[in-house]
């Protein structure tokens, strides 16, 4: 009988099998019976066209190397093995050679060389050398590389190699695989190219902020302030020639137009110190330091090392500023305490800031992810385009941030004195 009758009769055994005796089962029973010898004439077939096409297998049972090959060819890579004893016509290289490198496995094969003629210029001395360390150490290589392929395109290729050594301990041959990671490599380009971008056009953005603010600054400073200035005079000598009981008056006005002038001081400050670009970062942080502290009444320690007569790359100066200058904002705004410390420590190849506060801290995580980011990414930010790094540490005992540079190829001395 053939197999699918037997496997069928196996399956049911005639009407018996949704009877009992003489009692018949309920008709769903009988419908279920149908649709499992639907099910069985499906799974147990005879043969056809499309059960031929797969090789024949003596007794149903495959040799272990039938299996193995099935199985290589399947993995989405190029599986390779080359013998140490054996010339190199008797390696091994799986059919996915071609699919991805336009050549069969015969004629990679045939030419020892194909396959290092083949590996892109660049990658070149590279790959001989992480092979030249595998043979000499045995360790296992891991690595990546591009392979032109017969079309002429270029296939990046993740490689993981390995010596594999017979019951001896003798190396007895190389197995290989190679995983086509093109695509990949592809985004992980065109975001690196992306991420370059974005950064020169922060880094844009903010020199043109920056100018912006030196040239309101000048404004304020050239304009506005000469203007008020002027006013102030013509108060006082109108104050002085003006009777007596016009005086209260004229001394209200004169405290106004003071109160004024001392603002538009403060906002030219702000925006841009003149002192950060004549005198450098030492002389406008002091300066700075000075304001602050009589506007906000929080009192500042400051100390430094290595800044004196010092100057830096004018990015760097800036950012350095822009850092100091928005962490001491966030203290008087938010920490609750009228005490912080600036530590600034600079020698030939490091420069260091460190802010420090005693109040209410913060949960940084928390904070970032809300978006409440209080200033922290624009001074991250400015941090990172400058080439430094940047780092919070925030809790109930206060607030701890720190920015460092190398700046071996940035700092330049010139003489500066301090405001």
């Amino acid at each position: 009988m053939k197999r699918q009758e037997l496997a069928k009769k196996k399956f049911f055994d005639g009407d018996r099998a949704f009877s009992h005796g003489d009692q018949i089962l309920p008709t769903e029973l009988l419908k279920a019976q149908n649709t499992l010898a639907e099910l069985a004439n499906f799974f147990f077939r005879a043969n056809t066209a499309e059960d031929n096409a797969f090789p024949a297998m003596a007794s149903d049972t495959p040799s272990l190397t039938d299996v193995c090959r099935i199985l290589v060819e399947q993995i989405p890579a190029i599986v390779f093995i080359g013998f140490f004893d054996k010339s190199f016509g008797e390696a091994y290289v799986s059919p996915q050679i071609e699919e991805t490198l336009g050549f069969t496995q015969e004629e990679w094969l045939n030419d020892p060389i194909r396959w290092y003629d083949h590996i892109h210029p660049d990658d070149k001395d590279r790959w001989s050398s992480e092979v030249a360390q595998m043979l000499l150490t045995g360790d296992p290589l891991s690595s990546e590389y591009s392979v032109i392929s017969r079309s002429g395109q270029t296939v990046r290729f993740h490689c993981e190699v390995k010596i594999v050594r017979n019951a001896s301990g003798h190396p007895w041959f190389i197995h290989g695989t190679a995983f086509d990671i093109t695509r990949q490599h592809e985004d992980e380009t065109a975001l690196r190219e992306y991420a370059a971008r974005m950064k020169v056009l922060s880094q844009s953005l903010l020199d043109v902020q920056e100018v912006e603010r030196r040239r309101i600054a000048l404004e304020l400073h050239d304009q506005i302030g000469q203007i008020l200035t002027g006013l102030k005079l013509k108060l006082e000598m109108l104050a002085r020639s003006a009777n007596e009981g016009s005086d209260k008056g004229f001394d209200e006005a004169q405290q106004l137009v003071n109160d004024l002038i001392s603002r538009t001081r403060e906002l030219s400050l702000d925006l841009r110190p003149a002192t950060l670009d004549h005198l450098g970062l030492l002389a406008a942080l002091l300066r700075h330091l000075r304001n602050y502290s009589s506007r906000t009444g929080v009192h500042v320690v400051f100390h430094h090392i290595g800044l004196e007569a010092r100057r830096f790359d004018p990015e760097l100066e800036t950012a350095a500023f822009r850092i100091v200058q928005e962490a001491l904002t966030n203290i008087a705004r938010h920490s609750g305490t009228n005490e912080a410390s600036v530590n600034i420590s600079a020698d030939k190849s490091n420069l260091n800031i460190e802010i420090v506060d005693s109040g209410r801290g913060f949960d940084t995580k928390k904070t970032l992810a809300a978006g409440l980011t209080n200033g922290l990414t624009g001074m991250r930010e400015r941090a990172s385009l400058s080439g430094g790094s940047f780092a919070v540490d925030s809790g109930a005992g206060g607030t701890r941030l720190t920015a460092s540079w190398n700046i071996e190829k940035q700092s330049t001395s010139a003489g500066g004195d301090e405001d």
